[in-house]
């Protein structure tokens, strides 16, 4: 399906920049202004990082300018001592919507971490809106109301989902969506990827994955459009896998990891983290993956 883009990767660390030498990966993409705006964690030093969020723009969705006024999220809260990770991003109405790990640190041998919600008109400036839910460490906000209610799916070794009648208090329900399985490529851990894709009948979910090796790979499911809380379909296959040299070696080995998707110019771009050191991207034609799912439209 995805075909990765044969100069990858797109955006490498600035060894002139303080706050990305070492790491810029795993971002999330968004058009705006017929552009595509990519939101990236950049990070400055190994084993004490700090994370922040930095903005790039392409034209044609291969060649990114980074802004010059980098980053565009601080962590300034204390939730936030070791950085601002991993983001997902949603538009509703004229509104961006941006979903992010708060990591505060280490405590009791484990990772303090929340999901913080941002919210920007402009995808430049940014209005913090703080925790919104505790103990978790992604999320996507689901852009459209479901029986009068907003949907999020979360999570980091299940995927689960939440509801919000605001887009800032929400109730997470305790039954996963999805969970790893046995002898499979996401036998350790599913979490949850990029914005949700929309055939004629069905919604296609791409999500993240870990086998008991830690190898991170991407993978699909299919969920009903009229209820998106419903499973109807679980691939058996890898979308992509580590296999160039940025995502077999780097901060951490053998790691893809989505959390950008956009159609642009009639083409799906899928953008991922490699080894958490930089950011790679893999396409599909927009008509192609239409016909592929199609067999799915078929089903109930």
């Amino acid at each position: 399906m995805f075909i990765k883009y044969n100069k990858n990767p797109i955006i490498t660390p600035n060894c002139k920049l303080s706050y990305e030498k070492e790491c810029t990966y795993n971002p999330c993409a968004v058009t705006h202004q017929n552009k595509i705006f990519l939101i990236y964690r950049a990070e400055g030093i190994y084993g004490g990082y700090i994370s922040r969020l930095c903005l790039a723009i392409s034209k044609d969705g291969f060649h990114f300018t980074k802004y010059k006024n980098n980053p565009i999220i601080k962590p300034d809260r204390p939730e936030e001592k070791r950085g601002c990770e991993d983001p997902r991003i949603t538009k509703i109405g004229d509104t961006f919507y941006l979903t992010y790990t708060a990591f505060e640190g280490y405590k009791n041998h484990q990772n303090k971490i929340n999901l913080s919600l941002a919210i920007s008109k402009d995808l430049i400036h940014w209005q913090k809106k703080g925790i919104i839910l505790k103990d978790i460490k992604s999320g996507y906000i689901y852009p459209k109301k479901v029986k009068g209610m907003y949907l999020m799916f979360v999570g980091d070794k299940q995927i689960k989902i939440a509801k919000s009648k605001n887009l800032i208090n929400w109730q997470l329900e305790e039954k996963p969506l999805l969970s790893p399985r046995k002898n499979s490529f996401d036998s350790k851990l599913v979490e949850v990827g990029p914005p949700i894709i929309e055939t004629k009948n069905r919604l296609i979910m791409i999500y993240n994955s870990a086998d008991k090796l830690n190898k991170y790979s991407v993978s699909y499911i299919i969920l009903d459009k009229q209820n998106p809380t419903r499973l109807i379909y679980r691939s058996d296959e890898t979308l992509i896998i580590p296999s160039e040299q940025f995502e077999l070696f780097g901060k951490v080995n053998n790691v893809v990891f989505a959390e950008g998707l956009v159609k642009f110019k009639g083409n799906y771009f899928l953008y991922y983290g490699g080894g958490d050191k930089c950011v790679g991207v893999a396409t599909f034609n927009g008509k192609d993956l239409s016909n592929y799912f199609r067999q799915f439209d078929k089903k109930s």
